[in-house]
Order: structure tokens, then C-alpha cells, then sequence
């Protein structure tokens, strides 16, 4: 099958946060995974490799800084997703974080991207309107009533 020379991309959907941990297991390497997370700085680029062994009970997947230090694995719930998608993950850091640090994916071969900046201390949500005062047709009909 042959696609068209016009054929247009769809959009990228938008990133998805994942939680890395293992900086703040007490083992002799999560010191050295936590100053390296104290390096990264965000948007900068993080790899994602396959590990034989099992971290929970789930094979594991590990994260490198794009200076080649390992910063954590990939949470156990999100991990088995992950390993399916491992080819076509792209990833960058996003913060740091009291479990280990947060990076963001995009699954679609798309470059991942950052959330926009809110104020401090203001949760990220949706705009909304304020609902408009709902119209009470009766009240004029009982008032009429009443002095008529």
C-alpha cells in the first residue's frame, strides 16, 4: 500500500508524566541517583532501557540522564506499559520530586513537551466559565397573580 505524498501527520497528543523512583531507596546507589537528578534540568533528554531484573516483582525499566547516569526506573505500575511502548518512547526530565523525579513521554515518535508554567501554588486545570444566573420564568407569573 502506498501512501499519498499529501498525507498529513495527526497532530502529537499531548505528553505524558511518569514517575521515576529509586533515588530514595536505601541503597548505595540512590545517593549518586539523587545528584544526578539534582543535575538534570528540565526539557534535557532521558533514556529509557530494558533491565533484565525485577524491581517489585515487574521487570524493570531504567532511566539515564543524557550524561549516561542512571536516575531511577520507571514506577512498577507504569512499567509493563512502558516495555511495550519502549521503541517508540521519546522522553525528556520535567522536575524533581520527594520519590525520585517526574519525566514526560510522548508515545507517538512526536518530541515530548513540558507542561505550561502555572503560578505558584495554583493547581493546573481547565478554564471555565461561570455559569449564568438561571432565568426564573414563574417569578413574574406569581407576581402578577398576586396584585392583579
Amino acid at each position: 500500500m502506498r501512501i499519498a505524498a499529501d498525507y498529513v501527520r495527526p497532530a502529537a497528543g499531548p505528553s505524558i508524566g511518569l514517575a521515576i523512583v529509586g533515588a530514595d531507596f536505601r541503597t548505595d546507589c540512590a545517593p549518586r541517583r539523587q545528584a544526578e537528578i539534582d543535575r538534570c534540568v528540565a526539557g534535557e533528554r532521558v533514556t529509557l532501557r530494558p533491565l533484565k531484573r525485577l524491581v517489585e516483582g515487574v521487570p524493570a525499566i531504567s532511566v539515564y540522564s543524557q550524561r549516561g547516569r542512571q536516575i531511577g526506573y520507571v514506577s512498577p505500575t507504569h512499567a509493563d506499559w512502558a516495555r511495550n511502548l519502549l521503541p517508540d518512547i521519546k522522553a525528556i526530565f520535567h522536575k524533581a520530586d520527594s520519590f525520585g523525579a517526574i519525566i514526560r513521554v510522548a508515545t507517538d515518535g512526536a518530541a515530548p513537551t513540558l507542561p505550561q508554567p502555572t503560578r505558584r501554588g495554583e493547581m493546573m486545570r481547565r478554564p471555565h466559565e461561570v455559569p449564568a444566573e438561571p432565568v426564573d420564568e414563574f417569578c413574574d407569573i406569581l407576581l402578577a397573580s398576586r396584585y392583579s
